[in-house]
């Protein structure tokens, strides 16, 4: 099988030719670890062949291709050199760019590969999910991480990206067979596609790494791969002000990356005078030395606005840190046996802010929360135990399907009443 995705890991980097991180402005970091973690489950099996396929920035060559713990790997460059990359950019406007190179690399991969089976990880991503496209004549499951396609979006993000959102839509007509965590996000791709087969997302998680006790220095962290209104990091620059009327002391942390309409929150944080209270850190090149900064905070404030339950939220609760969040359509999930995050409405700073308060006055309520918080991991973590052979029986199941008109057994597929809404 062929699996094509997106992410970027430091034992990927070491068997790419990549340029200089001061060259051409590269900054090579971890990112998409999920999809790492879903190689890496299927290391070692006698019953499936894994080829990935994937691009990563600042490559020297224009592909690679080599194997890893018996894992095949073909990574291809997708940048064009200066000055054309800029004139591409500004020639071809939004949704016409087609990303032809991508498309090519990846058709004459599956050429050389063959496979039985195509995953697709993540259809909101053009630059490698539009290469699906060009899939013929074989079966193709693709994982949803999220589904961009959401009119949530607009409220929550106030503008969407039409190129993504048009070409998720035509990858859930074009593909039949999907998997998806959450009642809205299979509410949402029936309704695009009612001939959907759809099944519940299963992954391997890999195991967390050893954090070190370290000297509380903040108070809350915010963090996220970027610093966006889609995380809520506007909501929670509003709340750290509020809070700072009751506890003017109070320090606070947000680690990840500016991004498009960085400037307003700049220009807000300085307004809300801020900054003598909060730390902003850049992304780290690794995901542990991450986990490690982020420890030194006492609690989390992560108001999310778009995921079911973010990958985030259980970082912080792994690491004893009371979360604080808003409520989407998987976070209720998280308080279903005992309260385990204090949830407030998105949007509603003033609430989060309350939430804050009420966690950071009660010592009682932060042993509760942390003390419940293991308590749902390792039940989670129980119920996860074999990820791997579901989402293998999951592949194997699609083949059969598609290839000799098998049915799908039912108690295979996505059943609402036992996933969160």
């Amino acid at each position: 099988m062929a699996i094509i995705t997106h992410f970027s890991s430091g034992e990927i980097r070491k068997k790419l030719d990549l340029h200089p991180t001061t060259k051409r402005h590269y900054r090579y970091k971890d990112f998409a670890l999920w999809n790492v973690n879903i190689i890496n489950g299927l290391k070692g099996r006698k019953d499936i062949d894994v080829h990935v396929i994937s691009y990563h920035h600042g490559m020297k060559k224009r592909t690679q291709e080599f194997e890893l713990d018996g894992i095949k790997y073909y990574i291809y460059n997708p940048d064009l050199q200066y000055p054309w990359a800029y004139f591409e950019h500004f020639i071809l406007p939004q949704g016409k760019r087609g990303y032809p190179r991508n498309r090519k690399y990846v058709k004459e991969f599956l050429a050389k590969i063959k496979p039985d089976l195509v995953n697709l990880i993540g259809a909101e991503n053009p630059p490698y999910s539009i290469t699906a496209l060009d899939v013929k004549d074989t079966p193709i499951i693709l994982h949803c991480e999220t589904v961009y396609a959401n009119p949530d979006r607009i409220k929550n993000e106030g503008t969407i990206n039409k190129e993504r959102w048009d070409l998720e839509v035509e990858l859930f007509h074009k593909i039949r067979y999907m998997a998806c965590n959450g009642g809205r996000y299979y509410n949402l791709i029936k309704g695009y596609e009612p001939n959907a087969i759809i099944f519940p997302r299963r992954w391997p998680a890999a195991a967390f790494p050893k954090i070190m006790e370290v000297e509380k220095k903040y108070d809350f962290v915010f963090y996220a791969h970027y610093l966006t209104k889609k995380k809520g990091f506007n909501n929670a620059i509003e709340a750290m002000a509020m809070f700072l009327m009751e506890h003017p002391d109070a320090k606070f942390l947000a680690v990840g990356a500016p991004n498009l309409g960085w400037d307003q929150f700049e220009n807000r944080i300085k307004e809300l005078n801020l900054y003598n209270n909060l730390e902003i850190h850049p992304p780290f090149k690794e995901y542990v030395d991450m986990l490690q900064y982020v420890k030194q905070a006492r609690f989390a404030l992560l108001p999310i606005t778009m995921d079911v339950v973010s990958g985030t939220i259980l970082e912080a609760m792994r690491m004893g840190l009371p979360v604080v969040t808003c409520r989407t359509s998987g976070t209720p999930s998280l308080n279903e046996k005992r309260e385990t995050v204090l949830i407030s409405e998105i949007g509603d700073s003033e609430g989060l802010c309350q939430n804050m308060l009420r966690l950071y006055e009660s010592p009682e309520l932060q042993n509760e929360l942390r003390g419940n918080g293991y308590l749902y991991i390792k039940e989670m973590d129980f119920a996860n135990s074999h990820n791997t052979e579901e989402m293998v029986a999951q592949y194997k199941a699609v083949i059969n399907h598609y290839r000799h008109n098998i049915p799908i057994p039912k108690d295979m597929l996505f059943d609402k009443n036992i996933l969160f809404m």
